[in-house]
């Protein structure tokens, strides 16, 4: 990884330490999704991030909440505080670090209601099944240490931040349209030959295409516009 301003070494740092305790179970999400891809593929991402975005898997791992949150007690975390509906979604350190800890949507009663190590449940996100589903494991080096961290591939992490979409009030929308396009830019055919798109999946690619393009996001970031055409091709072929 390249050189990162104290806080986000810190919050990779602390991921590292987490992959260590747990090498499943979850999969990185958000804007340091969006920087890793940009990384791993040789550009750079367009907007700083600092905080860490984590889904687990609460579908196969059905105590992975509160072993999760346990770890990132035992490496120093603590929890910044709880909502009025009981969350506990986002996990603070004194070196500024940041965690925020995510479940999919759609899990039940039983899976919404899991908690973690500090009694509180945590925050349902859209798409994050899916990008459960098409999570790789990677080696990543940060400040030289070496190590391995699961995020989804990019076709997951392309359908996931296009499942902000279904969030009704969202105050992320110009970020998650940036990130989107972002992605967008750095696809290539190869990414989607073996793609196996859902109708919710189209659903999610469809309804922010058609945000960036009227947006005119994707004609702020060099090749995104490119990476949408060839998804609205794809689109059409499993149409």
């Amino acid at each position: 990884m390249p050189t990162m301003v104290p806080q986000q070494e810190a919050g990779w740092t602390a991921l590292l330490d987490v992959a260590e305790r747990m090498p499943h179970g979850w999969s990185l999400v958000g804007g340091q999704l969006v920087h890793l891809h940009c990384v791993e593929r040789g550009e750079s991402p367009p907007r700083p991030t600092t905080d860490l975005d984590a889904v687990l898997d609460v579908r196969t791992y059905p105590q992975v909440l509160r072993r999760f949150t346990e770890v990132l007690l035992d490496i120093g975390f603590s929890s910044a505080g709880e909502s009025p509906q009981g969350h506990q979604h986002r996990w603070v350190r004194e070196d500024g670090a940041q965690f925020d800890v995510l479940i999919p949507r759609h899990l039940g009663e039983a899976g919404a209601s899991k908690t973690g190590a500090t009694g509180g449940t945590t925050i349902e996100a859209p798409g994050s099944q899916q990008a459960l589903s098409r999570t790789e494991t990677v080696e990543v080096e940060v400040a030289g240490r070496a190590g391995h961290v699961r995020r989804p591939n990019l076709i997951g992490a392309l359908v996931g931040k296009s499942a902000t979409t279904e969030i009704l009030v969202d105050h992320a929308r110009e970020r998650h349209q940036i990130d989107f396009a972002t992605l967008a830019s750095l696809l290539q055919i190869a990414d989607l030959r073996s793609a196996e798109l859902t109708k919710l999946d189209r659903r999610y690619l469809g309804n922010m295409i058609f945000r960036v393009t009227q947006d005119k996001t994707d004609s702020a970031v060099p090749g995104a516009t490119r990476g949408i055409n060839m998804l609205r091709r794809a689109l059409d072929l499993v149409g």
